[in-house]
């Protein structure tokens, strides 16, 4: 993934006309609430879906179970409990689920057979597709759809929400689900900040690439008593999982879910994968009157962390590697590295023409923290320390991308990657 300047560049063309529905939102509805945010779109035979977990448990999980007895290889994201909230399968059949009021089911108990078990894993072992999962669904119900629905689609280009007796196909080329049932949005839950929000973007003009998936997420998270725990990014032509954690979407980890499936059964304290990374500086953009940089940011102590500077902004070459160093005394920070709402992402570099907007998400924000205050939820501390890194010896007239790659201390399973930044260095007289 590279730079925020995309993120910021997708969002401007949208023309922030999202932002008076979040304050209204705001004013006169609850914001602290138990919710998730799930999407798919598939435009340009591209095919993408992303999801926001938001729950009050810090203590996120996923699990690897590679194809076994005639069932498809998946990974299951949850929590302690193992009960699977969300993930995608082998064949690029992906669910996700969202907590809603109570619905009554009539129709399913008068013609199906009630599934004893956590139905989706049944759809998502067996199926490969819509056409295959529906199968399922017309003769199976299960407890927790009382309170639940799906937003499920696949590497074709289909998808459907299932709500309890009801299933919606997706109309156009992207589909979005929230908290409230979209055959009967009386029951609460309407209207959504977070639903009109993943609407007004996905119905925009648009590049379907992970930089704009990423973009939406950002947009749609939550903080307070239930903040986003963790989001995924899938691409199911080609079954490659992005995962972020605690609303950073600054720092990922990005796997492919066959090589993975390969390796066995294993299960992975989401937490501990990740060293909260956040750059500092340079500026993204910035200019230099000088050939050498420090580039400076935020993680955890006793990471190993690696810095990539290329001039190629793909990394293609990867000719240029620095050990990292850390430089300051460790900071504690009451909590893991919390961020601004999302939304803050989609405000351009403050143009004139903006300044209104941008006044306006100010006043959103305070809003917002203010109610957060009175939810607060208990999580872990966690120690952040900046780290320092001097390069010297740097071309003249020159754009250089740099990017952290880092990993925890004792885990060498997975790296996490930070979004790209990139600084120039200009003509320096001596």
């Amino acid at each position: 993934m590279h730079g925020l300047r995309k993120i910021y560049k997708i969002v401007n063309r949208m023309k922030i006309k999202v932002i008076p529905f979040v304050l209204l939102s705001a004013l006169f509805t609850s914001i602290q609430v138990h919710s998730c945010t799930i999407f798919y779109a598939s435009k340009n035979n591209k095919i993408f879906a992303g999801n926001n977990e938001d729950w009050e448990d810090p203590y996120s999980k996923m699990w690897f179970y590679p194809p076994e007895n005639n069932k498809h290889g998946w990974i299951k994201f949850g929590f302690g409990s193992g009960f699977p909230q969300g993930g995608i399968n082998d064949q690029g059949l992906f669910w996700d689920a969202s907590s809603c009021a109570y619905l009554a089911m009539p129709i399913s108990e008068a013609n199906k057979e009630k599934y004893t078990g956590a139905l989706m894993q049944k759809v998502i072992e067996e199926c490969a597709n819509i056409e295959e999962a529906l199968e399922i669904f017309t003769n199976y119900y299960c407890e927790d759809q009382y309170k639940a629905q799906y937003l499920v689609g696949d590497s074709l280009g289909n998808s459907i929400i299932v709500e309890g007796d009801n299933f919606i196909s997706m109309e156009g080329n992207y589909q979005v689900l929230t908290n409230f049932y979209h055959s009967n949005p009386d029951l609460g839950g309407h209207p959504c900040w977070r639903h009109e929000i993943a609407i007004n973007m996905l119905s925009s003009n648009y590049d379907l690439t992970s930089y704009f998936m990423g973009s939406v997420l950002a947009a749609t998270h939550q903080e307070g008593k239930y903040p986003t725990q963790y989001s995924n990014i899938y691409d199911l032509k080609n079954t490659q999982i992005y995962l972020f954690h605690y609303h950073n979407y600054e720092e990922f980890i990005k796997f492919d879910l066959l090589n993975e499936l390969d390796k066995g059964y294993r299960s992975f304290n989401i937490p501990d994968l990740f060293s909260r990374v956040k750059l500092l500086s340079p500026a993204d953009g910035e200019e230099i009157e000088s050939t050498s940089v420090t580039l400076t940011w935020e993680g955890i102590p006793g990471s190993n962390y690696e810095v990539i500077l290329s001039t190629d902004p793909e990394f293609a070459d990867d000719n240029s590697k620095y050990t990292a160093n850390m430089n300051s005394d460790p900071i504690v920070h009451s909590g893991f590295l919390i961020f601004l709402p999302g939304i803050l992402l989609v405000i351009p570099c403050m143009r004139r023409k903006r300044i209104v907007y941008s006044s306006m998400m100010i006043f959103f924000v305070v809003l917002c923290s203010s109610q957060c205050k009175k939810e607060e939820t208990s999580i872990p501390e966690v120690q952040i320390t900046e780290m320092v890194e001097t390069i010297n010896n740097l071309l003249p007239n020159t754009t250089y991308y740099w990017k952290i790659k880092a990993h925890q201390k004792n885990q060498n399973i997975f790296h996490s990657e930070t979004l790209m930044r990139c600084f120039s260095i200009r003509s320096v007289n001596h």
